[in-house]
């Protein structure tokens, strides 16, 4: 099944160009594609690692959303779960990212007890994407609730722009 992120626009120069990788690991293992990752391996934060640059230096941040995007259906609308937010990694960055906490972790596990699963489809297994978003202005402000009517609204209400890549996996939660 392929998974679509809602994104909005961002208007760029026609000159501009960068280039970006996404890089998310649980330990050894790789996020990507879907692959299943086991529940136990996701009781820490990853390791998330980003490469970015901007033409002639030109400074830009970049912001790294995870979300369960059906975690939680209440009146036959499916309502995504932002499990971790981390903002203003700047352009240029390689390795690990040095960036700022918008939201904190929350491991799978922890997210299906403050939430009611199982989810709309009585699904055991859930999909996590982290999505590598560019930020027009630095984020200070954290979200008023971690769940939101879609994650392509949160995204365009920080005036982030369109999703340049995303990576997923799959976890059971029971």
């Amino acid at each position: 099944m392929k998974r679509y992120v809602e994104s909005c626009q961002v208007v760029l120069p026609e000159d501009y160009q960068f280039s970006v990788g996404l890089l998310v690991q649980y330990g050894s293992t790789t996020v990507g594609n879907g692959n299943f990752v086991s529940l136990s391996s996701t009781d820490s934060a990853p390791t998330v690692d980003i490469e970015g640059f901007g033409k002639n230096g030109t400074t830009r941040l970049f912001s790294v959303v995870m979300a369960d995007q059906k975690a939680l259906v209440a009146s036959n609308k499916v309502y995504p779960y932002i499990n971790f937010w981390i903002a203003n990694i700047p352009a240029g960055s390689t390795g690990a990212v040095k960036g700022s906490i918008l939201e904190p972790y929350v491991s799978p596990s922890n997210t299906s007890k403050n939430i009611p699963y199982p989810n709309p489809f009585n699904a055991r297994n859930h999909t996590y994407d982290f999505v590598l978003v560019p930020q027009r202005n630095p984020l200070v402000k954290p979200m008023d609730s971690r769940l939101v009517n879609s994650l392509g609204d949160i995204i365009q209400q920080y005036h982030c722009g369109s999703p340049l890549q995303t990576v997923s996996f799959t976890t059971s939660l029971y």
